[in-house]
């Protein structure tokens, strides 16, 4: 059963996709919430519920191919894809937040996602006023051999729908027993990782890193990593955060859902004080 309320966007060319919002009964600030790659925004229920409870709205919706949404799973056409459904979902809490402003929050392809909107994507025009990254796909953790991204290229050209396994095993999420079990039985979760779709992330990524010094210096940014983090680079992150003169978090004795291990807590307290920084 869902604890949030259930909703459907669309997205510029028509894709459906699934949105929740966990709503504060008085909020003092709203937050705007992008998942990771292979999961899907049911997963923040224990995220929703705590800080909707300490005053902040907290919006999210599943990417296409991912979750409920529509899309052949791990499939885009392009970056431009989830560009797209992020504005949906932007477009919605601009005529449905209760605050002036907002903060975008993204975990690791999500992070990616809102780190490209920091750099391209008009913040101020859509009332985003902080951008929170957590354990961001900037670079991955394992440098990708030259071989096997030549082959990925070759596929996304030759058969653009089609797909690879990716297979992310709980105990690379966190080292929490519970949360790795509910990883891998979550029925909405997937491994299916287009090829397509991987180039454009890694492509990306590399391109994001390479702008770190191009942050807009009124756009306050806080970004968050586990320097044991197995599936996106540490030291991508924290290089990046020293470029683009942001706040960076390093937690130690994690894995990567920083958000759903041992750091739970200290997560929660600083999302609590970024969002409601005056």
């Amino acid at each position: 059963m869902d604890d949030c309320h259930v909703f459907t966007l669309t997205s510029a060319d028509g894709t459906k996709l699934c949105a929740r919002h966990w709503e504060a009964k008085a909020p003092t600030a709203t937050l705007v919430l992008i998942h990771g790659f292979g999961e899907h925004s049911g997963r923040y229920s224990d995220f929703g519920m705590s800080l909707s409870a300490r005053g902040i709205d907290i919006f999210a919706a599943d990417l296409r191919g991912h979750g409920r949404s529509e899309g052949k799973r791990g499939i885009v056409d392009s970056y431009d894809d989830f560009r797209a459904d992020l504005r949906a979902l932007l477009d919605h809490v601009g005529s449905a937040r209760r605050t002036d402003t907002a903060t975008l929050y993204g975990h690791s392809m999500g992070g990616g996602v809102v780190l490209d909107f920091g750099l391209t994507g008009a913040p101020a025009q859509h009332g985003i006023a902080r951008i929170i990254a957590s354990a961001p796909l900037i670079e991955p953790a394992e440098p990708i051999p030259a071989p096997l991204e030549f082959i990925a290229g070759a596929m996304a050209k030759i058969a653009p729908n089609s797909a690879m396994k990716n297979v992310i095993t709980g105990d690379q999420i966190s080292t929490i027993a519970e949360e790795q079990t509910r990883y891998e039985q979550d029925p909405d979760n997937h491994a299916k990782l287009g090829f397509r779709l991987a180039l454009e992330m890694i492509g990306r990524g590399r391109e994001i890193g390479e702008q770190a010094a191009a942050w807009p210096p009124d756009l306050p940014l806080l970004m968050v990593h586990s320097s044991g983090d197995q599936l996106t680079d540490f030291a991508a992150s924290e290089s990046f955060a020293q470029r683009a003169g942001a706040q960076f978090l390093r937690f130690d004795g994690t894995q990567h859902e920083l958000h759903n291990d041992t750091a739970r807590a200290a997560i929660y307290d600083a999302v609590e004080a970024f969002t409601k920084a005056s």
